[in-house]
């Protein structure tokens, strides 16, 4: 009798080794994006903004509407928040805009976006490498990855001149001076935004 338990757990735990942790396509349409810590710095879905060409918690979105352009209507771009597109290899921000915005990472890990009406990336960036899925735990949260070949793979909140409210974001390993956190998505609606500056 021992022996058929030790067979039937050896045989179990073999099964649950060999079973990966599933994950789910994304839900379509637009998204915000935000960081999810539950040990100190806590944070629980706040929401990251594009802010002067780079992605922050802690501050506002710079958006913009030209009021000299016949027949845009501004009042449709709040621009409260930060609306994305994609999140299947690659990530824009959702604008009015023609052309978009698109979401890259610098050679030094910071998340950034292009300037409206120019594609011009600095030496090094990288624009492909992002994924969206929903994970199977804690509630089936909708979680933003990105990989490029084993490098940035950890998202990392990097406090600003000391503050302990204002956070830069960032891909790459872990370091002494940030905190790493999960980025989760959460289904929106937009444009917000005619642009972000």
């Amino acid at each position: 009798m021992r022996a058929v338990s030790v067979i039937l757990a050896c045989a179990a735990s073999t099964q649950a080794a060999t079973i990966a942790p599933r994950s789910y396509p994304p839900p379509p349409g637009p998204w915000t994006a935000g960081v999810w810590r539950p040990v100190p710095p806590i944070h629980f879905g706040d929401g990251i903004n594009a802010n002067n060409g780079y992605f922050w918690l802690g501050k506002e979105p710079t958006a913009s509407c030209p009021s000299d352009v016949e027949g845009l209507d501004c009042s449709a771009y709040p621009g409260s928040k930060t609306v994305f597109s994609g999140g299947n290899d690659t990530v824009s921000l959702l604008v009015g805009v023609d052309g978009g915005q698109q979401v890259y990472v610098e050679a030094n890990g910071a998340l950034a976006y292009t300037k409206a009406h120019s594609d011009t990336l600095p030496e090094g960036a990288l624009t492909n490498g992002f994924s969206r899925a929903i994970s199977d735990a804690g509630g089936a949260p909708t979680i933003l990855g990105f990989e490029y070949q084993d490098q940035y793979k950890n998202w990392l909140l990097c406090p600003v001149d000391g503050s302990d409210e204002v956070y830069q974001i960032f891909l790459g390993p872990y370091n002494a001076e940030c905190v790493s956190v999960e980025m989760r998505t959460y289904t929106s609606s937009g444009p917000n935004a005619w642009e972000y500056s």
